[in-house]
């Protein structure tokens, strides 16, 4: 029997889901990639702009291609020291990324490099002055904006991450949530977001991701993005979009009213 509970109640058990499933090692949570690729990656300190570049990665493709982009490019420069990617020859990029099953490798060879660029044009080659001490969530999600193929998902990403999953302290105002077809689905089954029926597809679903942000800031005001990792996770492991979810595995399945979900359910 689903216990139904009013969508606040929800919302704190889907955060509190999100707080239960982290790995809480010092580090990016849910990345499937080998020692030496999460060591880089999470190596804040060191090579901060080895986050930055998985980040920028992370697009349209699977999130362990991404994640693992860094540690692929110094096994080709020899290390992933600033100055050596800075003189990384553009044949050296392309070849890295056309080894690694990324669905935008042609325009990470680009886009790469021009994130080094801007790393040592706006920030002095430390990527870490993206997230310096007294930033607001917001001001570094703009700071992200600025990369070229960045956009608001991929922004907000970043910053939930850096705050997440490696305690990186930053003021209000907080990001926003990363608006992701997992997360919108959790939401719509969820019922903490009515789903829009138009004859206009394309218009429906930027308007219907649009809403998603604006929900999530109302019900979790002080940090929105919060409730993005619980959301995905539930998404991705179990509330399936074209095979039936798993309800009675996942987390939310006892308080979940399953709004829209069939057999074959297509949301």
């Amino acid at each position: 029997m689903v216990g139904y509970l009013s969508v606040d109640d929800i919302a704190t058990r889907l955060k509190r889901f999100g707080a239960k499933s982290l790995e809480r090692k010092g580090g990016v949570s849910g990345i499937r990639v080998e020692p030496a690729a999460r060591a880089l990656v999470n190596d804040l300190d060191g090579h901060p702009h080895a986050f930055v570049v998985a980040c920028i990665a992370d697009r349209q493709t699977k999130a362990d291609i991404a994640w693992n982009l860094p540690h692929a490019i110094r096994e080709r420069a020899g290390d992933f020291e600033f100055d050596t990617l800075r003189q990384l020859q553009e044949s050296e990029w392309a070849a890295v990324l056309a080894s690694s099953g990324h669905r935008l490798a042609t325009k990470m060879e680009r886009r790469l490099p021009a994130a080094i660029r801007h790393i040592r044009d706006r920030y002095g080659g430390d990527a870490s002055r993206i997230w310096r001490h007294g930033s607001s969530g917001a001001a570094v999600a703009r700071r992200f904006l600025a990369f070229d193929g960045v956009g608001p998902k991929i922004a907000n990403m970043a910053v939930n991450i850096l705050i997440r999953d490696f305690g990186v302290a930053l003021a209000t105002p907080m990001p926003d949530i990363a608006v992701d077809t997992h997360v919108l689905r959790v939401f719509e089954r969820l019922g903490l977001l009515d789903r829009l029926e138009h004859s206009e597809l394309r218009s429906t679903q930027g308007k219907q991701q649009h809403r998603l942000q604006l929900r999530a800031r109302e019900l979790n005001p002080e940090w929105p993005g919060e409730l993005d990792w619980p959301a995905w996770r539930v998404g991705s492991t179990w509330c399936h979009a074209r095979r039936p979810p798993k309800c009675d595995q996942c987390y939310m399945g006892s308080v979940c009213p399953r709004v829209g979900v069939t057999s074959n359910p297509t949301i």
